[in-house]
């Protein structure tokens, strides 16, 4: 067994899956290590991959025209990469290395490998993401509407109202 298995037992991502089906999962991943100030992730490339963070702390920065913005501080257990591993979309942001950081990574091909070869660790893994994002979105959406109701117009306030409705009851944005 892997020695961060403490680590790893305390992953959000990693809740549910039983020793044999962690086992096969580190049988698939690759462990990786970065200095500060590396970038782990970067914003508009694809690389389809996820990551846990094992080890040190990442910063999540959106690149600005006139700065980049820190969107989110990761710790240990933090998973990385989901939004654009079940999807072929460009990374939103990048992920850079605070500290010295291990991570492990899995990406689509080996998942789908995974999938076919332990359906039910697949499963739990696609599982735990989304009630990370679930999460994410949960706060997010308590942010946005904190931050609307405490200085904006009436207008902003009704176009913030029709946004969600749109977004809760469909995409046809």
């Amino acid at each position: 067994m892997y020695e961060f298995t403490p680590q790893l037992r305390s992953c959000p991502i990693l809740q549910g899956l039983q020793d044999s089906e962690l086992q096969t999962l580190l049988d698939v991943v690759q462990f990786e290590d970065f200095d500060a100030g590396d970038e782990i992730l970067t914003e508009g490339l694809r690389y389809q991959s996820l990551w846990v963070l094992l080890q040190g702390e990442c910063s999540v920065v959106k690149r600005g025209p006139q700065q980049n913005s820190c969107l989110a501080d990761l710790g240990l257990g933090s998973v990385f990469g989901e939004m654009s591993f079940y999807s072929s979309s460009p990374h939103s942001a990048s992920v850079i290395a605070k500290t010295s950081v291990h991570t492990m990574r899995l990406n689509k091909a080996d998942y789908d490998k995974l999938r076919q070869k332990s359906p039910e660790t697949a499963y739990t893994i696609a599982l735990n993401v989304i009630q990370i994002l679930s999460e994410r979105v949960r706060r997010m959406d308590q942010w946005t509407c904190e931050l609307v109701e405490k200085d904006c117009t009436q207008a902003r306030h009704k176009e913030w109202h029709d946004f969600r409705a749109k977004l809760y009851t469909g995409l046809d944005l």
